[in-house]
């Protein structure tokens, strides 16, 4: 049932929800059949008719409004980054760039979604979301296979397993918002519906999404330098097990014993990052990330799968970093500014948390 499911709504985007609209007006018809015929039924029936065709009219409010309204992200101008644009611009194409929106976040990592706002009127538009400490241990040449993997993707048409996919699934958050679950008769019945399958759903999705990842290594890997698409990989890596014994976890330890916020993260993360300018230490957390386990539940394959589908049977050795691309492709004035109001939002929320 979930593979069709996922089948549905990669082909016919928001209309699948009509695999769950159609058979619940089917106790509606009955139910009007028996009307004159069968008082008493009517009566009884009454308990299952009408909240099956109040669900069933929540279902198509979600299909005809999803994919509507487009998404409120605040973008950087091509005036604010031009460099971060031409280097995007030179990959993925100026009819492509222009559709697209980059917004710089807080993580490691970089994504790209698609949209299509007015039922698709207005045609598709793209958001990249680049994160500052990505381009904080990459440079141009790294960063540059890394938005290669990301233009494959629209290539693709897998992002968020595709525009289609991604329609559906605004289709259940647009249900879900007209008919909250635990608030609404209809809300809670479609939620005990997609409840038996929501895991199978999303055993299905961590597989595609864990496809879609390899696809995309190749592609970066066929339409440029291959070593470099393996060294761009291996460097978020490092990266990503680096921050982790280096900032994260004791970060996590300082909050438990602190009554207000300590030192920000994303600070934290910046200063660390000189120290994987280090030939020893960047290696060292290279094998580390090659080496670790496999997270069943994750929706990228380990490390180790993605370089060994590029062809390295063992963690190769990596030159590290000399210009970063933070500094090349965005100004100071931009990163202090984005720095400041990553690190602010993180210190408002843990204030609140401590105050409680």
């Amino acid at each position: 049932m979930s593979r069709l499911i996922l089948y549905s709504g990669t082909r016919f985007g928001r209309f699948a929800i009509l695999l769950f609209a159609l058979p619940l007006f089917c106790p509606v018809l009955l139910w009007l059949v028996l009307l004159d015929r069968h008082p008493l039924a009517v009566i009884a029936g009454g308990i299952v008719a009408i909240p099956a065709a109040m669900l069933a009219f929540v279902l198509l409010i979600g299909m005809l409004f999803a994919g509507f309204r487009r998404s409120k992200v605040e973008g950087m101008s091509r005036n604010s980054a031009p460099q971060l644009w031409a280097v995007w611009e030179s990959i993925a194409g100026k009819h492509r760039a222009s559709r697209t929106t980059i917004v710089l976040s807080d993580s490691l990592n970089a994504s790209i979604g698609e949209e299509r706002p007015f039922l698709g009127l207005l045609g598709r538009r793209a958001v990249l979301t680049v994160g500052i400490p990505l381009l904080a241990v990459t440079d141009d040449k790294a960063f540059a296979a890394i938005l290669a993997h990301e233009d494959a993707h629209l290539k693709n048409k897998d992002t968020n397993g595709g525009p289609n996919l991604a329609e559906l699934d605004k289709s259940f958050d647009l249900i879900f918002d007209y008919a909250p679950p635990g608030k609404t008769v209809s809300g809670s019945l479609f939620y005990m519906l997609l409840g038996p399958l929501s895991q199978s759903l999303e055993r299905e999705e961590i597989r595609l999404s864990r496809r879609a990842e390899i696809d995309a290594d190749l592609h970066a890997a066929k339409s440029g330098d291959s070593h470099e698409a393996a060294r761009a990989l291996l460097l978020i890596a490092a990266a990503d097990a680096f921050f982790n014994d280096r900032v994260y976890t004791p970060l996590k330890r300082e909050l438990l014993g602190m009554m207000v916020p300590p030192h920000p993260p994303l600070q934290r993360v910046l200063m660390a990052a000189n120290e994987l300018l280090s030939h020893p230490i960047l290696q060292e957390y290279a094998q580390k990330a090659w080496d670790a386990p496999d997270d069943e539940k994750a929706d990228h394959p380990p490390w180790s799968e993605r370089l060994a589908a590029l062809g390295y049977n063992s963690a190769p050795t990596i030159e590290p970093v000399s210009i970063s691309a933070l500094s090349s492709l965005l100004s100071s004035e931009i990163v202090v500014e984005r720095v400041h109001h990553f690190d602010s939002e993180w210190t408002s929320k843990i204030a609140a948390y401590l105050d409680r």
